[in-house]
Formats: C-alpha cells, sequence, structure tokens
C-alpha cells in the first residue's frame, strides 16, 4: 500500500521512528534529556545503537525544503516518470512498535515531547514539519530512493522528495558496513537527481 504525506524542513534533515520505540529506547538507556539531536551528538555510540535497532532512521543531510514523501509497503519502489528516481544503495532498520511511523524535522528531536508523538493531532494542526503513516507493527528493511520532476521548470515548487520502501522481515538488517553518515540523502528542486 501506498501512503504519501508532504513535510516542511527547516532544519537541514529528517528522521523517521516509531514513538514507542523510541520511548523505550530513552528509557531504556535512561536519557533524561529531551534533547536527543545533542544528546546522540554528545555519545555517538548511543546515536549508532539507536539506528542499528531500528529506533530512529534518520535522512541527513539535506536541505530545508518541502518534501513529498512516499511510504511503500508494497514489493517495489513506486516512482514513475516523469519523476526521476535515484535508489539508494543501502538497506536501513527500522523497529514499529506502537503502528505509527512519524517523519519529522529534526528540530523534532531537539525538543523530544513524546506525549506529542504519542497523541499525534490531526495533520490540519500541525505546522508541517512532521507527518504519520500507519504501519503494522514489526522489523523492516527499508530502502530509499529519492525523486525529482526535472521536466517542471518551476524549480521552486517542483516535485521531489523521497520513496521509503518497507519490507516486513523477520529480524533488522545489520548495519555493520553501513556509515549512515556517507549516504547521499541531498535532493531539493533545484538539483538533479
Amino acid at each position: 500500500m501506498l501512503q504519501h504525506q508532504n513535510i516542511t524542513l527547516e532544519m537541514p534533515g529528517m528522521v523517521l521512528f516509531d514513538p514507542l520505540t523510541l520511548a523505550a529506547l530513552i528509557d531504556r538507556r535512561q536519557i533524561k534529556t529531551m534533547d536527543l539531536l545533542q544528546y546522540f551528538n554528545d555519545y555517538p555510540e548511543a546515536g549508532d545503537a539507536a539506528i542499528a535497532q531500528g529506533c530512529l532512521l534518520p535522512i541527513y543531510t539535506i536541505p530545508a525544503w518541502d518534501y513529498q514523501l512516499v511510504f511503500n509497503d508494497g514489493g517495489a519502489f513506486s516512482t514513475q516518470p516523469p519523476l526521476l528516481a535515484t535508489v539508494l544503495d543501502v538497506v536501513l532498520p527500522l523497529k514499529i512498535t506502537s503502528g505509527t511511523l512519524i517523519a519529522a524535522d529534526l528540530s523534532g528531536l531537539m525538543a523530544f515531547d513524546l506525549d506529542y508523538y504519542l497523541h499525534f493531532p490531526p495533520a490540519q494542526e500541525r505546522l508541517g514539519m512532521d507527518a504519520d503513516v500507519r504501519l503494522a507493527p514489526g522489523n523492516y528493511a527499508v530502502r530509499v530512493a529519492k525523486f525529482i520532476d526535472r521536466q517542471d521548470r518551476d524549480v521552486e515548487h517542483r516535485a521531489c522528495g523521497y520513496e521509503f520502501l518497507l519490507r516486513q522481515v523477520a529480524s533488522l538488517p545489520a548495519m555493520a558496513e553501513i556509515d549512515i553518515d556517507d549516504i547521499a540523502y541531498a535532493i531539493d528542486g533545484l538539483m538533479q537527481a
């Protein structure tokens, strides 16, 4: 099934997470600060573990922009011409506990409000810097494609974004050979895919 969302970023990145999965990590690690971005910068091994355990899937460094997001739990990427897609050569882990997947601007990690994400307001009550989709609980192997409509000459408003191909798996894929900082996620209306 395809689920489409739009998100506006004010910071150079976004993060995907399930609020209950992330809450369990916060509790397990006894994290006292709600500035999770700073915490993971101060304790990179904790950030690496959060990613490897499927608690967070960061998408950075990308321009602050308006993005289209496609969440696809089917068998193949759905992006078709005139959109030009580039499939990134990585498979990333994601654990869904609550049945809700959140996509949020990185600022959402700087003042993390668990109650907000657990009781996520309807889209019309949000600022557009986060979005949610329903996804069956379980472990996922996630592939990412970035896309852009290069035929649209209105570069300020042309379609660009990410498709997340979510395949449910028995166990999370290993992160041993993947450096999250080396993944070339960047795309915006001004760029080529």
